[in-house]
């Protein structure tokens, strides 16, 4: 589960400006808690992004992209995070990134490696932004 800016995936990513990125492997899967979806019972319920990372081979990525940020600020960012696997493999690792003025993405600003249990946990982040300079932040 992401929220961020007082956004949150009850109406999917679209309303807040979130989009796929156009260039990544595949794209993460809206899960919506008013409608019915299809996944493991021991999965948390709730609106959510997820990645069920076992579809996919090693190494592919998905990239989901908040708004662009160019004032200069502080942003916070706020969100929870579950990384799972029911048989005990390596689920993977979620980056968050930062992309200065449309160049590549750069090095994670934060990160976690391997599952983290069944229970979200929280992550609180600040970005200080410099005008002229564009800022987009990508969850990968």
């Amino acid at each position: 589960s992401v929220a961020l800016w007082g956004c949150t995936f009850d109406d999917g990513p679209g309303p807040c400006d979130y989009h796929q990125d156009l260039y990544d492997d595949f794209d993460w899967v809206h899960v919506s808690a008013q409608e019915p979806h299809y996944l493991p019972p021991e999965m948390p319920q709730g609106s959510y992004m997820i990645v069920i990372s076992s579809d996919h081979d090693p190494g592919e990525k998905t990239r989901l992209q908040l708004p662009t940020m160019k004032e200069n600020d502080t942003h916070c960012i706020d969100f929870s995070y579950l990384l799972y696997s029911k048989n005990g493999a390596n689920p993977g690792t979620l980056n968050i990134l930062v992309r200065v003025n449309k160049g590549p993405l750069a090095n994670p600003i934060w990160n976690v490696t391997g599952s983290t249990g069944k229970d979200w946990l929280r992550a609180e982040l600040a970005v200080s932004t410099f005008w002229p300079n564009e800022y987009q932040v990508g969850l990968q």
